[in-house]
């Protein structure tokens, strides 16, 4: 007895992936772009709060699929394996978009846009917030030398002509900064 209503099952996830992977199936590749496009941007936006760059982003994560199919491994399950890569495309963009200028102890950028709540805005006055409270809480030096690299934009030689130090020692409080820094914002 078969019932003419109840529908095919769609493939899983995992499905579309392999036969993207070993039959280069655009079928397969456009059911997945469709099934997560809308979701990944508003994971990416909540990061970058621009709608125009979380489509971007989104849509080079697939890019990137399509062109690396025959290569292409994942051993988690592929809604997480795309969170995934959005967000850490996301964090690149945030990394390039922080090191291009530098930083004046304010964050400039509007965060609002056509998707900002009130519940967002918040949560960007807290993550700025959040952001300063870490820069005070590193050591003494590390803070002083990551202001003087973001917020007044020196590069790392002059701070270490500045403060009569070496280059490598300038170095090694970035680094421990940076990761300070990411451990605090990222917790």
């Amino acid at each position: 007895m078969t019932n003419s209503s109840i529908a095919a099952p769609l493939h899983t996830d995992e499905v579309l992936l392999q036969q993207v992977h070993t039959r280069n199936d655009k079928r397969a590749f456009e059911q997945l772009y469709q099934r997560y496009y809308t979701l990944l941007c508003r994971q990416v936006h909540r990061l970058v709060y621009d709608e125009s760059i979380a489509e971007e982003i989104v849509s080079n994560v697939f890019i990137k699929i399509w062109r690396n199919r025959a290569k292409l491994r994942v051993d988690k399950k592929v809604k997480a394996y795309l969170k995934t890569a959005v967000r850490n495309q996301a964090i690149d963009h945030l990394r390039k978009q922080v090191k291009s200028r530098p930083f004046n102890g304010e964050i400039t950028q509007d965060y609002r846009s056509s998707y900002a709540q009130p519940d967002e805005l918040m949560i960007g006055q807290e993550m700025r917030a959040k952001v300063e409270a870490a820069i005070q809480s590193l050591p003494t030096q590390g803070q002083h030398i990551f202001r003087l690299s973001r917020e007044e934009g020196m590069k790392y030689r002059e701070i270490a002509s500045s403060l009569n130090i070496s280059i490598k020692t300038v170095e090694t409080h970035m680094r421990r900064s940076l990761i300070h820094l990411r451990q605090k914002i990222l917790a």
